[in-house]
């Protein structure tokens, strides 16, 4: 019976429930989840970690019973915010691989949660009687119900659960009897000082969170109460949506929503919108906006997150894809390549932003960047062991016992992200599939069927081979990454003409089972500066333990090495012979950047290979060091050795490493 239920399950289109009100057709649809199967190689032993070994065996009972017990007062970022982040990961992960015993255990838990609401519909884990008419919901309530909003409704979407979606609108509708035009409002918190203490806003409530984030912890709600409406129809969610955009202005007292449009025409940067600004729930808001623009076609709300994404995308942004100082945006380029900074949250949210700005342009940039965010920064953060994720995952830094740790947001935030991955590698829109992410994996539809092989990103090539078709024609978009000269692309032997890079190929002929597409993308393995390269020193506000970055001038400039869309590091871990685990990056290595690197067998057969032997001097000393790809620093101990000396700095690693 259950597998009968789950094969139904598996048949669902996503678009079959809803969405019917959007005014600006996606130029490419998620493709449902369960149509992405078999994923392999790297990416595959990671997510198949993810579901087995993390999601399957974390206790998520005891924090269901947080949310059960209802005692609630403060804020906790390690409780409050697992339930709904592992809600959607397990559903996601078990959809997606097909695996019924994770798939009744989330069902489970679904069923506790929903069972545990309240008449008035409130959902989250503050108690009953902190709450009160002036005070419906403590300051983190909305930050982290926002997660419990979009499980729900995509295990609606993904199953067609009416509980699912009724505990939704009874949330939604919580809110809305308690916030709204002449009701309370998303005024700034007192949570948190002194960032705030200067400020001063007449307003009748403070539930915008942990004031650093300002007004715009609660205004993120804008995202998932519009779902709902393109779910349901129902226009009181869509008119609330637009109520709490319309008022992002007032609440945060920089007009920091309006100005949005001076940092589109480059007049400031996200940075100079208000202070201290987080990047997670920014993202959070954007996607609410992108949402929203698809829903009323107001063109302005796509120019604002556009000219923000260019912004923190040319400012912010890593060489491994990943976003924020610490869990900020910082002034400048300011960009410090080691403590406590890319954040996991951060990570997971700038990704699923990114795919929402491809479906609505098809623009392949942000493909690119999904690939580079992908391929080096997901999976640095998660424990090769334990699928554990970590808070922040530094370019640069040590790994001690302890590295990995949790459970926090940023623990549950992680594994949201890789469960999400198998929706960012397909598209569609009406008889064309596009592919935007080359992993090892099968595309499988009603009509059509196909699986990618091949050793890319590891290697240059790989090859799709069409599974099934229909008899009609197929249109198939390949996305030509921005970072690869002379790509090549043959079809049963026969080559293409203009594969031009940056953009989507298409082959549109009607397909045979058999049909082979052998895919080249030469990779150039290069020595890169680090642009805006300066020293970095961090400090905190008085009474604060939030960090923050100034700028001093540098002495000299770190260089990277790259391979096409793959970044390295030079990572102790594989190093064993300089005998100093914890050995200074910027003081005791020298990196001979003159010299192109020789290719190396991987050293273990489950990291991301190849690895590159390079020239370097050790406190003066000519060695040999090992440059492996930075995704496999999740990796923090040699196998079969013994484990380092608790809180010890046992290895250090770095993508950035200073020439001779």
């Amino acid at each position: 019976m259950i597998l009968f239920f789950m094969a139904v399950i598996f048949m669902l289109p996503v678009n079959a429930v809803g969405h019917d009100y959007d005014k600006i057709p996606l130029k490419e649809e998620p493709v449902n989840i369960s149509t992405v199967k078999n994923i392999g190689g790297f990416v595959g032993t990671r997510m198949r970690l993810n579901r087995e070994t993390y999601l399957k065996n974390f206790p998520i009972e005891k924090y269901v019973e947080f949310i059960e017990n209802r005692n609630h007062t403060e804020w906790d970022w390690t409780r409050a915010e697992q339930h709904g982040k592992w809600i959607e990961s397990a559903y996601l992960s078990a959809i997606q691989s097909g695996d019924e015993e994770l798939f009744n255990k989330a069902e489970n838990i679904l069923n506790r949660i929903i069972n545990s609401q309240e008449s008035n519909g409130y959902l989250g884990a503050t108690s009953a009687d902190y709450r009160s008419s002036e005070r419906p919901v403590r300051g983190m309530d909305a930050y982290e119900l926002y997660f419990v909003f979009h499980a729900l409704i995509s295990v609606y979407e993904q199953t067609e659960n009416g509980q699912a979606l009724h505990a939704a609108e009874r949330l939604a509708d919580y809110f809305l009897s308690c916030f709204g035009p002449g009701k309370l409002e998303f005024w700034p918190s007192k949570l948190r000082e002194p960032e705030n203490r200067y400020k001063r806003l007449a307003g009748t409530s403070d539930f915008a969170g942990h004031s650093v984030h300002y007004s715009w912890e609660g205004t993120l709600l804008c995202d998932p109460v519009a779902r709902l409406y393109e779910v349901t129809g129902k226009k009181k969610y869509l008119e609330w949506s637009k109520w709490v955009v319309g008022n992002i202005d007032r609440w945060s007292g920089w007009n920091s929503f309006s100005r949005l449009d001076s940092v589109a025409s480059g007049d400031i940067t996200v940075y100079d919108l208000q202070p201290y600004v987080h990047s997670h729930t920014f993202h959070m808001n954007f996607m609410g906006f992108l949402r929203l623009y698809r829903i009323t076609g107001d063109s302005t709300l796509l120019r604002k997150v556009q000219g923000a994404w260019d912004d923190i995308a040319k400012r912010q942004m890593y060489i491994t894809g990943g976003v924020s100082v610490a869990e900020h945006y910082e002034h400048g380029h300011v960009k410090p390549i080691s403590g406590h900074i890319v954040e996991t949250c951060a990570t997971m949210s700038w990704m699923q932003l990114t795919q929402n700005l491809l479906e609505l342009t098809g623009d392949t940039k942000y493909a690119d960047a999904m690939e580079r965010l992908m391929i080096n920064h997901v999976f640095a953060g998660q424990d090769a062991a334990t699928g554990v994720c970590r808070y922040h995952t530094a370019p640069n830094g040590v790994k001690p016992e302890g590295y990995f740790h949790g459970p926090d947001c940023c623990t549950a935030s992680g594994h949201r992200v890789i469960s999400l991955l198998p929706t960012f590698l397909y598209a569609v829109k009406g008889d064309q599939l596009f592919i935007n992410q080359y992993l090892p994996s099968e595309y499988v539809s009603k009509d059509f069927a196909m699986t990618i092989t091949g050793s890319y990103p590891e290697g240059e090539s790989l090859q799709i081979t069409v599974d099934k078709t229909s008899s009609k024609s197929k249109k198939i978009s390949l996305r030509i990454p921005s970072w690869c000269e002379n790509a090549s692309v043959a079809v049963n032997g026969v080559s293409v003409l203009k594969v031009e890079k940056g953009s989507y190929l298409l082959l549109d002929r009607k397909w045979r089972p058999g049909d082979k597409i052998e895919i080249r993308f030469p990779m150039n393995v290069e020595w890169v500066k680090r642009d805006n390269h300066s020293k970095y020193i961090a400090y905190t506000l008085p009474d604060s333990p939030e960090i923050l970055y100034r700028e001093e001038p540098a002495d000299h400039t770190p260089y990277a090495l790259v391979k096409g869309p793959v970044i390295y590091s030079l990572d102790m871990v594989w190093n064993k012979g300089l005998n100093n685990d914890d050995v200074s990056l910027d003081k005791d290595i020298r990196i001979d950047t003159s010299v192109v690197p020789i290719p190396l067998d991987k050293p273990q057969a489950d990291m991301m290979g190849p690895a590159y032997k390079a020239q370097a001097l050790y406190k003066g000393k000519k060695v040999e060091v090992v440059l492996t790809p930075f995704t496999n620093t999740g990796i923090w101990y040699r196998d079969g050795e013994e484990k380092p000396e608790r809180y010890s700095d046992a290895f250090s690693y770095g993508i950035w490493l200073y020439g001779k």
